[in-house]
């Protein structure tokens, strides 16, 4: 008997109103905003480009400041976001109902920015929800469209609130030629602060060599890419709800693909960002060895080097049970502040910010590296906005 909260991939999308979802399952299957994974075979004809749309101009709307209290505050690298453009995509193709829906569809930027005063954040980057395997009944067309809409709508979010938001621009990997449209117009028109991309796509990990032209764009570019999980391919009826493990396991999955792939240094480039404390990748060196006796793994030496390459963020939360094997095996020069809101609700907000607050391992030094240091690093065109 299958588990009510895992969605049957086999079974056609039925609306996000539909009964008793579980709650991560209808946020990541709320693809439509930008990247959402096709089939194989859907992604062996999707090459139709983007659909072409004004860049956001900019807002009427004053922009919002960091409160004076937010100066010197936190950086959340993890942040999603439905902006109204979006959200009024996803009603007009049935992905979520006019009125109402679950209190994510709802997001405004009035929300994150109550939370984010509330727990010190002083600005947000913000991306659209995960991709959905079982959204394959969109067209190449419409994949390319509702990645446009969505980057455009986060875009002007960012016009709206300069100083309060970045953003990291859809690229579905399964459509490499909207992909790479996409992280041009991103990169270069809406001046996104990096590219998301999901881990895998119709059963192929990043890492595959069907999606070597977008890490070769990216790298190119120097680009920040911020990865972020779904539900493992070909699992169903998990006993306990995806996001608990099997998100941490896709992560994991994708970062050990990377690396067996070469691509970490192939592509020296790029700064990949692993979600919720990279799943179980920051612990795996000597498992990689092990398995290198078996004919499938690297030495500890090229795993540890791996391990430290990748930067890793808060939301799991990773405090204060993860952070002294965080330490140890990446360093406090690589962590950053993630809140996974709204996803998380805005206690989940609260809990990950007091973890890292209250987390007696950390040192103020550490704590603040961890808070805002790292990212304004990692991404200094934000950092130069929002000043401090």
């Amino acid at each position: 008997m299958r588990d009510e909260n895992t969605l049957d991939e086999s079974q056609p999308f039925q609306g996000l109103d539909s009964p008793a979802p579980h709650r991560r399952s209808l946020l990541w299957g709320a693809a439509a905003l930008g990247a959402a994974a096709l089939a194989p075979s859907a992604a062996a004809t999707a090459s139709a480009a983007a659909t072409p749309s004004a860049a956001p101009s900019p807002s009427a709307a004053a922009p919002s400041p960091a409160p004076a209290a937010n100066a010197n505050g936190r950086i959340d690298v993890h942040h999603h976001a439905i902006p109204p453009a979006a959200h009024q995509w996803m009603v007009d193709h049935g992905l979520l109902p006019p009125v109402g829906g679950p209190p994510w569809a709802n997001w405004t930027a009035e929300s994150s920015l109550a939370i984010m005063d509330e727990t010190g954040v002083a600005a947000s980057v913000l991306s659209g929800p995960a991709p959905s395997e079982f959204l394959t009944s969109l067209t190449p067309a419409q994949i390319a469209e509702s990645t446009r809409v969505g980057n455009d709508a986060l875009g002007q979010v960012i016009s709206d609130h300069p100083t309060r938001f970045g953003f990291f621009a859809a690229a579905p990997v399964a459509n490499v030629d909207v992909a790479l449209t996409e992280i041009g117009y991103s990169l270069d028109t809406l001046h996104a602060d990096g590219v998301v991309l999901s881990m895998h796509a119709g059963g192929q990990y990043l890492g595959d060599p069907a999606f070597d032209p977008i890490l070769a764009e990216l790298d190119r570019r120097h680009a920040v890419v911020f990865t972020h999980p779904y539900n493992l391919p070909g699992c169903s009826g998990a006993p306990v709800p995806d996001f608990l493990v099997d998100f941490l396991a896709d992560t994991t999955r994708a970062a050990v693909k990377m690396l067996l792939a070469g691509v970490f240094d192939r592509y020296p480039n790029i700064s990949f960002i692993l979600p919720h404390g990279g799943g179980f990748f920051p612990l795996l060196a000597s498992r990689l060895q092990l398995g290198s006796y078996l004919g499938v793994g690297v030495s500890q030496a090229v795993a540890t080097r791996a391990i430290r390459r990748c930067w890793y963020d808060s939301a799991a939360p990773i405090s204060p049970g993860a952070t002294p094997s965080l330490l140890a095996a990446v360093g406090a020069e690589k962590l950053l502040f993630g809140s996974d809101f709204p996803a998380s609700t805005a206690d989940g907000a609260r809990l990950n910010a007091r973890a890292i607050d209250t987390d007696p391992v950390l040192s103020p030094g550490v704590r603040r590296q961890i808070n805002r240091e790292n990212a304004r690093r990692l991404l200094p065109a934000l950092a130069q906005r929002i000043g401090g």
